[in-house]
């Protein structure tokens, strides 16, 4: 919804009441000059105009229970057809696709309303589990024994498992 606002004294008015207005009736400056001040509506401020409707849905399982699995469309799914697999999260306005076919910007807004939308775990190390007990418990030891400089150890280390004594 647009708005008009006086220069003289800054009030804003809604243009549906101001349109006929010749004065301005706090402070009685004249509205019909040219320069007065339109205002846009807060829906096209900060290249808003283009925003499209965006859909988050949930997908169910055979049983008609909620997974986790998600999928985010620009289209809206016919949920009377397709209810039985799909269900609605959130419908919010975002920009459309940007010119590599990319939706983050539409992902960004979404984590607004739902924080855990699209958030992918972090990668783990992996863990160095034993091949013959899968025992993730260790010791590292020094073995070995050097003639040149009469020291024990090698240098390297290994790894022994602590349950079934398996050099790693």
């Amino acid at each position: 919804m647009a708005k008009i606002v006086c220069e003289k004294c800054g009030t804003e008015y809604k243009f549906e009441i101001a349109k006929d207005m010749k004065n301005c009736p706090v402070c009685g400056a004249s509205m019909m000059d040219d320069n007065f001040n339109h205002e846009e509506s807060p829906d096209k401020d900060n290249g808003k105009e283009e925003w499209i409707t965006w859909y988050y849905y949930g997908q169910k399982d055979k049983k008609g229970r909620k997974t986790k699995a998600t999928s985010l469309r620009d289209k809206p799914i016919n949920l009377e057809e397709f209810g039985d697999t799909f269900f609605l999260i959130k419908e919010f306005k975002a920009p459309p696709r940007d010119s590599s076919g990319s939706s983050d910007k539409a992902k960004e807004i979404l984590r607004t309303y739902v924080p855990d939308a699209f958030v992918y775990p972090e990668k783990k190390e992996p863990v160095v589990r034993c091949p013959r007990c899968m025992s993730c418990e260790y010791t590292l030891m020094h073995r070995g024994y050097s003639l040149f400089t009469g020291f024990l150890g090698s240098g390297r280390v290994k790894r022994v498992c602590n349950y079934c004594k398996k050099e790693l």
